[in-house]
């Protein structure tokens, strides 16, 4: 028998199949395995244990809780991954929210109202990194047949994201930006401004990947996947030397947690709002392309997987051109405009020609 009787239906995830039935408004999900016939098996002794009223949905479900499974998610998931150093806090954090919660007593309504109370101080990208998490670890709690309903954060609809945001500092607000740096996080930021590397290269970035001597930062592993060379400024390159170099070990020997207080810290001190520590790429690429206007080579600094990623910089290319033609308009010494007549002048001038013409349209001697 390879088809399911009564109201329910069968889902292939991957190689994995699926079964999904209702139940007193409640929706449930099963993981069955790579078998289609045992699935239909599977659904069909759950629609029959529906109408026999011998169905205790309590009993199919392991009895685990939210924290128990963000462990499991850590530690057999997400500890493994690209990027495992910033997924951890956004783990702990929820776990700490959603604690000793069983999976099965946690429900929309409760998801909506915590990413609704994430708004009032998190950006929209911020509050849906929230959601992804969550939804992420139930996804996997079913896989991992540790959860047998249905998950719940899929059923949230995502914030609608700023994409088209680029803000960036003025020189000024830059100079502002860095005396009121604490001295620990000072060389994190000059390197920020001066290469654009991302929060997470900064924080992993190892002496062993830094050439001081020839000049180069290398990016072993990016948001992109792809390796990237970095060159070194002069200026940058003497905040490097007054660190080290040493033969290996973390460049700025600076937390997470420490970089984010003390960045909030000089912002404030410096009377700098609406900035988060990514604005700071933002401002390496735009005041790079305003004094380069070198597109392809800002995409390969910033391990862009596409051109089109670094077009949204392309418009500051085209910014310094009035100042460019006000430099050109100084140098034409031998153009010197004059005005001989007020406009007062010349309006009298144009009337006469006017009444001139029309004498002579009309033939009028």
């Amino acid at each position: 028998m390879n088809k399911a009787k009564g109201m329910g239906s069968l889902r292939l995830r991957g190689d994995i199949w699926y079964v999904d039935y209702h139940h007193q408004g409640r929706r449930f999900r099963e993981r069955v395995g790579t078998s289609k016939t045992l699935a239909v098996q599977a659904l069909n002794k759950r629609l029959t244990e529906i109408a026999e009223g011998k169905f205790f949905p309590e009993r199919n479900k392991p009895s685990i809780t939210f924290r128990e499974m963000a462990n499991l998610y850590w530690e057999h998931y997400a500890k493994t991954k690209k990027g495992a150093r910033t997924t951890w806090p956004y783990v702990k954090k929820l776990s700490e929210v959603f604690g000793d919660k069983r999976l099965d007593q946690i429900s929309i309504l409760d998801i909506t109202a915590y990413l609704n109370g994430l708004k009032a101080n998190l950006s929209p990208a911020a509050v849906n990194r929230y959601h992804a998490f969550l939804s992420s670890i139930f996804y996997r709690a079913i896989d991992w047949e540790k959860f047998s309903g249905h998950n719940p954060a899929s059923k949230v609809k995502k914030l609608q994201e700023d994409n088209k945001r680029l803000r960036y500092l003025s020189q000024e607000e830059m100079a502002a930006l860095l005396k009121a740096a604490h001295p620990r996080l000072y060389p994190a930021l000059v390197c920020a401004m001066m290469t654009g590397m991302r929060k997470s290269e900064l924080l992993s970035l190892d002496w062993k990947n830094v050439d001081v001597e020839r000049g180069f930062i290398y990016i072993l592993k990016s948001k992109s996947g792809k390796k990237r060379e970095i060159p070194v400024s002069s200026k940058l390159r003497q905040v490097l030397l007054s660190l080290g170099p040493k033969e290996s070990g973390s460049v700025f020997e600076l937390p997470e947690i420490m970089m984010r207080r003390y960045f909030d810290r000089a912002l404030k001190e410096a009377g700098i709002r609406d900035f988060r520590w990514h604005d700071l790429r933002h401002t390496f690429a735009s005041h790079f392309v305003m004094r380069t206007k070198d597109i392809p080579a800002l995409q390969s600094i910033l391990g862009h997987a596409t051109a089109q990623m670094t077009q949204r910089y392309a418009h500051l290319a085209n910014s310094h051109l009035a100042v460019n033609m006000e430099i050109f308009d100084a140098g034409m010494a031998a153009v010197k405009p004059q005005v001989h007549l007020e406009p007062s002048q010349i309006r009298p001038n144009v009337e006469k020609d006017l009444l001139n013409i029309s004498l002579k349209v009309l033939n009028i001697n």
